[in-house]
């Protein structure tokens, strides 16, 4: 309903909206038309720019690939150098052993055989595992002829950090010198168990060229690298494996520290995804921190590679942020910590590592949101401006209307609390004249319409009384309609209560007919001599069970009829009693049927809750519906016939539910089931109130509700009593 308004917020109000919300409306639309316009523009530049800076960032990262890449290759070249040079020596080494100066070798308490002098070459160590006799003396002696280019190679390039030669009987050849080599690695080093070594052997590396480790720490003590390994060859035996290290911090340093626009950063992953390096910037938006150096508290005893945290597929928190890369799509967008970036991918053809470029989307369009920042205040301060000016001009309107709304409202005021005051029982009088015309035809219409109605007032008086009688007595006709109802139905069910008190008394009644006639015969016949004290005794005692049989009968018949009492005596107060009480007083009423016609009935109750209800009312609804299913059953022949009575309980109310398997209700009369007299018992007798009185009782009597539905094969009505 709409509130009333005074006439003066009515003047304001249509004031406003006709000379003061046009010029707001169009203020606030100039407003929209202005950050809408530079939202528009800010938008289409950002996504423009967007577009060039993702094809420049795609271009950069192609270009920095190729750049590692030819790093990379540089290495890999040097290798297939190395392995030349190698190879070559393995073949000339009787020559080479005739002028090469022998070093001075020595066996280590660990029993490994070492090289003692740095003479400006590479350490050499020999397992303790190994036998060591004049062939592996002289290969001792005669790989010195790889020093040189081992020593070349790691003093004129920048990414080499050490260069090394591993035979296959477990000789360690290392460039840089390594003193007391012999604590550096363990004394039974076997270096088929490291991948430097395996993954070069024909197994793995059956084409015998260059091939890049993944990341590993380094048993020679450098920390955590990379390896470029190379197998030498004498015909087809594997003499060993010649490698160049590069560390994790070698290739941060010089690989990854890449002058890259925007602040972006790079990272390299191997083709399982392990990350191999990454600069400071990038550890701290994984929150995750590189591996380059070790503690060597122990030696290295195998392959230690970098742990599955360092996998950006198989570490949860860092799949979620590149698990769209696994595609090898080209660029993802992604939120990390918050931050929104922009991620590059990029093969290296010489490893198949992948380059990622991070770049933060902010970083990108931080002058553009600068922008967008000096437009927003633009328009705040306009607003401030336009509210300002709103404000001065509003007083200036509100002074002005206040003036003509009191010239207009007050003889409107006058008359309001004359409607107000005005009373159908009273005559009012005539109004005073205004200097307005419309108000005075306005006061002149009210005088004559409150006449009318003080005449129309009490006509509709008079009226008014004689349609209360009316209705009270049509009331009461429908009060007594219901209650005659009522005691038809009562009627109904007490003759088949009768029809079942015969049935229940006729075995007590023939069995006390049998106990007298037995009692009869016996005096009849003399059986007992009354003279004889024994005997006597016996007649007594033949008398006493004989009577106190009788009494147990009679009993009975006098439960019986406390039963049938109780039930037609009508409720007059609502009575706390347990549903369950309910359910097998009704139950036990129609007991003796039930067992005649040979119907199972199967019980189940959720709860023994006591309720307040009319207790004989709600039995009589139970009633109703067993003898609906009790007669079904003849109707339909049912064989195996049974009835359910459950109780389910729930916080808001407490279901009686009874099931038979008599075929059900037909689709065609299930709208009149609860009509008066409508019978489902069709060509027998039967009232048609017994349903609809059910639901009477239920619904005005109960406040619940009474409902049925068939199942697959019966019906099932349910009484849902309301707690």
């Amino acid at each position: 309903m709409k509130k009333n308004l005074p006439l003066k917020s009515i003047l304001y109000n249509t004031y406003f909206k006709t000379a003061l919300v046009p010029l707001i409306v169009i203020e606030i639309t100039l407003l929209i038309l202005y950050f809408g316009i530079s939202k528009y523009i800010v938008s289409n530049t950002k996504n423009l720019s967007s577009q060039e800076i993702k094809t420049n960032l795609l271009n950069i990262s192609q270009k920095e690939t190729q750049e590692i890449n030819y790093q990379l290759k540089e290495i890999s070249n040097i290798a297939l150098i190395a392995q030349y040079e190698q190879e070559k020596i393995f073949k000339e080494k009787d020559e080479i052993l005739k002028n090469i100066k022998t070093p001075e070798f020595k066996y280590a308490k660990n029993g490994t055989f070492y090289k003692v002098h740095n003479d400006g070459g590479a350490s050499l160590l020999y397992a303790a595992t190994t036998n060591i006799g004049k062939k592996e003396k002289e290969k001792a002696i005669f790989t010195e002829a790889f020093d040189d280019k081992l020593k070349y190679y790691v003093d004129n390039n920048k990414l080499i950090v050490a260069s090394y030669f591993n035979s296959f009987d477990n000789m360690n050849r290392l460039y840089p010198f390594i003193e007391e080599v012999y604590s550096q690695y363990p004394a039974d080093i076997k270096m088929q168990n490291y991948n430097f070594y395996y993954e070069a052997d024909q197994e793995h590396n059956p084409q015998r060229t260059t091939k890049w480790t993944t990341a590993y720490l380094d048993p020679a003590g450098q920390g955590w690298m990379v390896s470029c390994i190379v197998p030498i060859y004498t015909n087809d035996f594997l003499e060993g494996v010649t490698g160049f290290d590069v560390t994790i911090d070698k290739f941060i340093k010089y690989v990854l520290n890449l002058d890259l626009p925007w602040n972006a950063n790079a990272m390299l992953v191997d083709q399982n995804g392990l990350i191999l390096a990454m600069p400071k910037e990038i550890q701290e938006k994984l929150n995750i921190e590189e591996l380059t150096s070790h503690n060597y508290d122990e030696v290295i005893t195998d392959t230690n590679l970098k742990p599955d945290e360092f996998n950006i597929y198989k570490n949860k928190e860092l799949y979620k942020y590149f698990k769209e890369l696994k595609d090898n799509k080209q660029m993802i967008s992604t939120s990390i910590n918050n931050n929104e970036y922009l991620i590059t991918q990029s093969n290296i053809e010489q490893t198949n590592w992948k380059l990622f470029i991070f770049v933060d989307k902010e970083t990108i369009f931080k002058q553009l949101n600068e922008l967008d920042d000096i437009a927003k205040k633009i328009g705040f301060a306009a607003i401030f401006g336009m509210i300002l000016f709103y404000l001065l001009f509003f007083a200036f309107l509100i002074r002005k209307i206040k003036e003509i709304s009191n010239f207009i409202a007050k003889p409107i005021s006058l008359l309001a609390n004359e409607t107000h005051n005005f009373n159908a029982e009273k005559r009012i009088n005539k109004p005073e004249e205004t200097k307005i015309k419309e108000i005075n035809i306005l006061s002149n219409n009210f005088y004559t319409m409150t006449n009318e109605l003080y005449k129309k007032r009490h006509e509709l008086k008079d009226l008014n009384s004689s349609l209360e009688e009316k209705v009270e007595e049509e009331v009461l006709k429908n009060r007594e309609k219901d209650q005659l109802m009522l005691h038809q139905s009562k009627l109904a069910q007490m003759g088949e209560m009768i029809s079942m008190i015969a049935h229940q008394w006729r075995q007590p009644l023939a069995t006390i007919n049998s106990v007298i006639t037995d009692v009869k015969l016996k005096m009849f016949l003399n059986k007992f001599d009354l003279s004889d004290e024994k005997q006597k005794k016996e007649f007594e005692e033949y008398l006493k069970n004989k009577f106190s049989n009788i009494e147990e009968l009679t009993n009975v018949l006098s439960t019986t009829i406390d039963d049938f009492r109780n039930f037609y005596k009508p409720t007059k107060d609502k009575k706390e009693t347990s549903v369950k009480t309910l359910c097998q007083k009704a139950l036990a009423i129609v007991s003796h049927e039930l067992k005649s016609k040979e119907i199972e009935v199967i019980e189940k109750y959720d709860s023994n809750d006591k309720y307040t209800l009319f207790e004989n009312e709600l039995i009589q609804v139970l009633l109703n519906i067993l003898k609906n299913s009790i007669d079904n059953f003849e109707v339909m022949e049912v064989k195996n016939k049974k009835i359910r009575v459950n109780t389910v309980s729930t916080d808001n109310y407490l279901r009686i539910i009874i099931t038979d398997n008599g075929g059900g209700i037909k689709d065609s009369i299930k709208e009149k089931v609860f009509e008066p007299y409508f019978s489902t018992k069709e060509h027998r007798n039967g009232t048609g109130l017994g349903l609809y009185m059910s639901k009477i009782i239920i619904e005005q009597y109960q406040q619940s509700s009474l409902y049925f539905e068939n199942t697959e094969e019966g019906v099932s009505f349910t009484i849902e009593l309301n707690r």
